[in-house]
């Protein structure tokens, strides 16, 4: 995309079926490369027109650019384009393997660092690279390293922790990796996804991070510029906040539930200080039933390795306290509407469903030799002890630790649902499946609509069903309904700005529909 009035508006300018992960722009405005799957563009005319650069390496992850020479960063290591902006030379590779995560060129040096397998430097335009070590351990993770407008290099690393929160620092350096100072950066910003400068005022540091876009002029303090935004993995109303789980923990705010939004509604009680990216993505959240303030939620961390945690708020999301941790990590955690103690939870990698008879203090593993990712979960009221269990192979029933899984049908589901006014009506959703059983789930009929990936399947008070969509094989379309028990399904005349949906949820009155987003935080919907 391409802006002529800084930014106010954008037209399409450049298209491929593969897709572009790293754009750069030469000083003077008129070289700009594109790479993506299938190799690195190049337009001289300020993107009217393209053309392959000869031998560019496929599956590009980072570009980079100084005054003259093009670096590609691949999965397989950095390969390099000499005279980029005037007569473009045959890519070649340079001798580094490295799987490149970040890339960054400076006047001096090239920084390139793949997240657990470390960085390297070069100073001589790539001819010969050494390993970037400092006061960290070898094998911490390395999510980020950089070059300054200052021509500083800035290497962010991330150690495992017990608590699964990973302990991270940001460190730079003024002599090209010889010596180090800790910046304590992640109060505000936390892992950077790219740093960048304004050309009239390059002492200050702009830094695209998982909590913003702020500015810094000497990686201590910082000012937000940019509005939030973020992917919104789950949904649950606790007393009368809303609470959103996404990839920096789980936030909480009393105005979408009101009928009139306040000032400053979007920006939910930030306080100049975020929560840990790595070790905190909250990806399921569960109310007890009959304890409105009383929530679960669903933490996956780094411990090392992958795991994730249970964890309970007793004053509807204001804090946090863990109950029990596990292996892999875990998209779904629910209770039993008749018995809170009686909860579940799912873990994806590591697949098992885990059960608790205590209110989440202690769990016990079931079926772990038959599941292969669990997506979803919802409690069966017709059977007892029975949970529906929403896989990456199939829809599976568990009526107990003593009793095979019964398998309802083969896809990748990701999410069911159970009507509350007839525990015998169950729909599930997933992967070009939407799925509907009058008859507690001993049959299940195709219901008739779009083929989509769909995420996420919820009940209104009035029967009326709505379903998340994102894209995968083919362009999600935000919300579907269905007013006919999941028969048949339609898109919503009024949609999310975002249409690829995570999570949806009806509050408990009955008047707002919400949709937490890909990229673009929670939408509503009144329903009345």
């Amino acid at each position: 995309m391409r802006s002529r009035d800084g930014g106010r508006s954008f037209s399409s300018v450049f298209e491929t079926p593969a897709g572009f992960t790293s754009v750069v722009v030469s000083r003077d405005g008129r070289s700009v490369f594109v790479g993506g799957d299938d190799g690195v563009h190049l337009s001289t005319d300020r993107g009217s027109h393209w053309e392959l650069l000869a031998g560019s390496p496929q599956g590009v992850r980072q570009l980079g650019l100084d005054d003259r020479d093009l670096y590609i960063g691949t999965g397989a290591g950095v390969h390099l384009v000499e005279n980029a902006t005037s007569r473009p030379q045959r890519a070649k590779k340079l001798a580094v393997d490295l799987a490149v995560d970040s890339l960054s060129v400076g006047e001096r040096v090239v920084v390139a660092a793949g997240i657990f397998s470390g960085a390297v430097l070069s100073t001589d335009r790539g001819k010969t690279w050494r390993t970037v070590s400092g006061p960290w351990n070898a094998d911490d993770a390395v999510p980020y390293i950089g070059v300054g407008p200052a021509g500083d290099v800035q290497v962010q690393t991330i150690e495992g922790s017990p608590d699964g929160s990973g302990a991270k620092n940001l460190w730079v350096s003024r002599d090209l990796g010889r010596t180090w100072r800790a910046k304590p950066a992640f109060e505000k910003v936390d892992v950077y996804n790219e740093v960048g400068s304004f050309p009239d005022r390059p002492d200050v540091q702009v830094v695209a991070a998982s909590a913003g876009i702020f500015t810094t002029r000497d990686s201590v303090d910082f000012q937000r510029i940019g509005v939030p935004d973020t992917s919104v993995n789950a949904l649950a109303v606790a007393g009368s906040a809303l609470l959103a789980g996404t990839p920096t923990g789980s936030y909480r705010s009393t105005a979408p539930l009101g009928r009139d939004l306040g000032a400053g509604y979007q920006d939910w009680g930030w306080t100049g200080k975020v929560p840990h990216t790595v070790g905190n993505t909250v990806s399921a959240l569960e109310t007890l039933p009959g304890k409105g303030n009383e929530v679960l939620r669903a933490r996956n961390a780094y411990c090392p390795g992958e795991c994730f945690f249970i964890e309970e708020s007793g004053d509807g999301g204001r804090t946090w306290t863990g109950l029990a941790s596990f292996p892999g990590n875990s998209h779904s955690v629910v209770a039993d509407p008749k018995d809170p103690s009686r909860v579940y939870t799912g873990a994806y990698l590591a697949p098992a469903l885990y059960a608790s008879t205590d209110g989440a203090t202690s769990f016990t593993p079931l079926h772990d030799t038959e599941l292969s990712g669990v997506n979803g979960l919802a409690i069966d009221p017709t059977r007892s002890g029975g949970v529906w269990i929403a896989d990456v192979s199939g829809l599976y029933l568990s009526t107990g630790a003593d009793l095979p899984l019964a398998k309802a049908f083969d896809g990748r589901v990701e999410a069911v649902a159970v009507d509350p006014r007839n525990p015998a009506h169950v729909v599930a959703v997933g992967d070009g499946l939407l799925k509907v059983s009058h008859d507690a789930g001993k049959s299940f009929a195709d219901g008739a609509g779009p083929s989509l990936f769909s995420t996420s399947v919820v009940f209104s008070r009035d029967g009326a069903l709505f379903a998340g969509s994102r894209d995968f094989d083919v362009p999600g379309l935000g919300v579907l309904r269905s007013t006919d028990g999941g028969t048949s399904w339609r898109a919503l005349p009024n949609q999310p700005a975002d249409h690829e949906v995570r999570s949806v949820l009806v509050s408990p009155d009955g008047a707002w529909l919400f949709a937490g987003t890909m990229a673009s935080g929670v939408h509503r919907l009144a329903l009345r």
